[in-house]
Formats: structure tokens, sequence, C-alpha cells
């Protein structure tokens, strides 16, 4: 199978429950959650439109679930529960089932288009699927993610928190960093890490891991720096490697 499972705990769900829970959602995340499909690649903004998180939403009912890592899945939930107000619903975090994980590896493996991953952190590189943790929540706004190429924001939509940041970048065409991929050697880099032309910092990882060959990597990078052989700061260099879609 191209995708391998996902590691055991990595992602934890934060159920939304109740009459509201769509409704609420619909005005937190960049995706439209009223619809009927699942998975749905998503974002949670600040209002500066600076993404907390990278959920995947999966509707059962009129209930929802947000697949997140777990070592960020708290805070996401503590973040949450500060705009419920009067709405109508229940937050709160359990594991990931096997019928989400199922339904998250099909969404992944569909994006591979026949590539193969020795690691679900791998997988989610190979398919250009960004996934924000704990050390780089609140870092870069959703188009430097690439998650308008990915159908992770819907434009269509009303109102949600960090909207207007959102709509003004891309209806500008201000996007001058874009999540890209490279290959390299060695140990991963941790997220977050600078990347280099010369001695100008022109990017940082978004995700990385290894295959015991290897390294690969999604790293947010300047457009102008994008094809350049790069360096991390331990003086590695890494070469751009294609993504399954287009980045313009």
């Amino acid at each position: 199978m191209p995708v391998p499972a996902c590691t055991t705990g990595h992602y934890l769900a934060l159920v939304a429950e109740g009459r509201d829970a769509a409704s609420f959602l619909q005005g937190q995340l960049t995706q439209d959650v009223l619809q009927p499909s699942a998975p749905l690649p998503a974002a949670l903004l600040t209002p500066q439109g600076r993404v907390v998180a990278t959920p995947w939403v999966i509707a059962t009912g009129s209930d929802r679930r947000l697949l997140l890592p777990a070592a960020l899945a708290p805070a996401v939930h503590e973040h949450l529960r500060r705009y419920l107000l009067r709405a109508k619903l229940t937050l709160a975090l359990e594991p990931a089932s096997d019928a989400d994980l199922g339904l998250l590896a099909t969404f992944v493996e569909e994006r591979l288009q026949g590539a193969s991953a020795a690691s679900w952190p791998l997988a989610l590189i190979r398919a250009g699927l960004a996934e924000v943790d704990a050390a780089t929540s609140g870092e870069w706004i959703p188009q430097m993610l690439n998650l308008d190429l990915i159908g992770a924001i819907s434009f269509r939509k009303g109102c949600y928190t960090g909207q207007e940041i959102v709509a003004r970048t891309q209806h500008l065409g201000r996007i001058k960093r874009r999540m890209q991929r490279y290959t390299g050697s060695g140990e991963p880099p941790s997220a977050s890490s600078a990347l280099r032309s010369g001695d100008a910092k022109v990017g940082e990882v978004v995700l990385a891991a290894g295959d015991g060959t290897v390294t690969e990597l999604l790293a947010v990078v300047n457009l102008d720096a994008r094809s350049r052989t790069l360096t991390l700061d331990d003086g590695r260099q890494i070469a751009s490697a294609p993504l399954p879609y287009a980045v313009d």
C-alpha cells in the first residue's frame, strides 16, 4: 500500500457535537465544513490570518471531527473554546479512530499519484500536504502552505476568523512565499529550521522526514529562491524536488 498507517497516537480527534457544531466551525475554519464530504483539509487561523493548525475535517451527521497532531490538539481545543459564546455544542478530545485514519490515508494516497512512502510523514511530504505542529503554529498564512492549491480554502463561503487577510492576499496576488519540496542527506531537520541561500535566510522547514537513505522536507521559501540549491543551518545542501501539483 502506498500510504503506511499513522503512528499510534499521532492524531487526536477534536469532536464537535451538537446542533451548532457545523455552523460554529464554519465561522472558524477556511474550509466549507457544511459539506458532507470526508475528510477535508482545512486551516484554523488567528485574526491576523496566521495558521494555528491544519486539521482534517470529517463529517459524521451533524457532528464534525477535526484530526490534529496530538501535541497541538489541546492548544487548539482551548483556542476554539474561547469562541464558543452561546453556540450549542460541546468540544472534546478523544483518540482518532481507525475509521478516521482510514479515510485520511485514502485521501493522501489519491494525491500521491501512484508514488509510495516508507512513513506517514514522508507520505504527507510527497503529497505536498502541510502539517503545522506546536513549533510552527502561527508562523504562516494559508497560501504560503499551498492550502489554496489543495482545496483547503473556500473562497465562496461566509466569514471566518482571518478571512480578510486570506482574501486580500489571494485577490491582490501578493504571494511571495510558497511551500516547496526538497531532498537531501543526513538526519531530518526540525520544523521551523532555517533554509539559506548564501548568508541570507530564504525559508523555514514545515515538515521533514527520512527513509534511512535520503531526507525529504517541505519548506516555505521565497519564490525567487525556490529553484536554487539551498543549505540548512548545519551547512548541508538540499535540492528542489517536484510536488504533485503546480506552484505558480
